[in-house]
């Protein structure tokens, strides 16, 4: 640059510039994608119709890309003769996205993550209480044949259920796991099952165990004589 190009205005070199490329506004406006008013604000001068300094400083380094000119030397002529800067501070900012999602502040969700979590826990116990208590035979089913007088019954109930078996009581294991040990009768054996939360609903249902003994043999002795 010469002195007297250095001299210019930053309106007058851009004007000077465009003339020499043979460009018009809208021309400029296309090249840099910045809109019409904004260049022509650049060239009157009028920078109080501009934006603020981050957008300014941009528009600058595009305007200067496009037209071969210094970006760094176009910022501080505007610097050098602005009066008026809109200087970019705190209270200064970039305009929000509309289609941006707002920020959330962590700590709302966490406390909305530890209600969600209490709130659940609630219902979970909630439908524990009032649904029907439940029990799991493992070994016994409908109508069942044994041969052996003592049977043992396998299954699992829900915690804190309370079990009985013909009104013997149950104990189960921390896990709800239990066994019992009965005597059956030739024949057809009724077991009634009943169990009951604490306090809460009961259930009550049936199982009938067929035991046969194995039929004992004898050895006959013939003599012959």
């Amino acid at each position: 640059m010469n002195e007297t190009k250095e001299n210019k205005s930053l309106g007058a070199l851009i004007v000077e510039s465009l003339k020499a490329k043979g460009w018009v506004i809208e021309k400029l406006s296309q090249a840099t994608g910045i809109p019409e008013n904004f260049l022509t604000a650049f060239i009157e001068e009028k920078f109080e119709k501009l934006p603020s300094a981050p957008y300014i400083h941009g528009y600058l380094t595009k305007i200067a890309e496009a037209l071969n000119l210094d970006g760094q030397g176009l910022w501080q002529r505007y610097l050098k003769n602005n009066q008026a800067l809109r200087h970019s501070g705190e209270k200064d900012r970039l305009p929000r996205n509309r289609f941006a999602l707002p920020a959330i502040n962590k700590k709302v969700i966490l406390v909305a993550v530890f209600i969600l979590f209490i709130l659940g826990y609630i219902l979970i116990r909630a439908l524990s209480f009032f649904s029907w208590p439940e029990i799991y035979l493992s070994n016994v089913t409908d109508n069942l044949v044994v041969n052996s007088q003592e049977f043992k019954i396998i299954g699992k109930i829900q915690t804190g259920t309370q079990l009985t078996i013909n009104d013997e009581p149950v104990y189960s294991e921390s896990s709800g796991q239990f066994e019992k040990i009965i005597k059956l009768q030739p024949g057809s054996n009724v077991l009634v099952f009943k169990a009951k939360k604490i306090p809460g609903r009961e259930s009550v249902f049936t199982k009938q165990i067929f035991y046969q003994p194995l039929a004992t043999s004898t050895n006959s002795f013939i003599n012959v004589r």
